[in-house]
């Protein structure tokens, strides 16, 4: 399947930041993948901003709440958007059957493979499951990150997906 850069920033993203919870599921993500060394989840939402890293969790409502609040908008002082959160299933099986099948990235029908430094550049919140297809949302993106122009195809793919928390 033929892969595609959203963007040239997306060579920033800095992998994967485990949370303690998911720490099984660090040998099916690779060398990029590395455990938080924050405790509480307000704090690894910032280690993750701070290191440029995809937060990778089974713990998805709270992480949504802390990297909603994290990235509030402030008169537009600076980008404050993270790099996605990756939520997988609590269960080792299912855990290690859908991180295989995501392995080098997102397969979207009628697009192509979106590689995991895409979607960590597009701050998209994706939804492991071992059954069905990946649940696939964005979070807000700042005025900085929206004036960045997305390439096509994906540009379209992009601003279909919902809002995750959005009115």
């Amino acid at each position: 399947m033929k892969r595609f850069q959203v963007h040239e920033e997306e060579s920033g993203w800095g992998g994967y930041l485990v949370d303690k919870d998911s720490e099984a599921a660090i040998p099916f993500l690779g060398r990029r993948a590395k455990l938080s060394v924050a405790h509480s989840d307000a704090d690894i939402v910032q280690e993750a901003w701070y290191n440029s890293r995809t937060i990778v969790t089974s713990n998805g409502r709270d992480f949504v709440r802390h990297i909603r609040e994290f990235q509030k908008r402030e008169n537009n002082r600076g980008c404050r958007d993270l790099w996605g959160l990756l939520l997988v299933p609590n269960a080792q099986l299912l855990r290690g059957k859908a991180l295989t099948l995501i392995r080098h990235g997102l397969d979207i029908p009628r697009f192509g493979q979106l590689s995991w430094r895409s979607a960590a550049f597009l701050n998209l919140y994706v939804h492991l499951n071992a059954v069905q297809r990946p649940t696939v949302r964005r979070f807000e993106r700042c005025s900085f990150c929206e004036r960045r122009p997305i390439r096509d195809p994906w540009n379209k793919w992009y601003h279909s997906l919902p809002v995750i928390g959005g009115e």
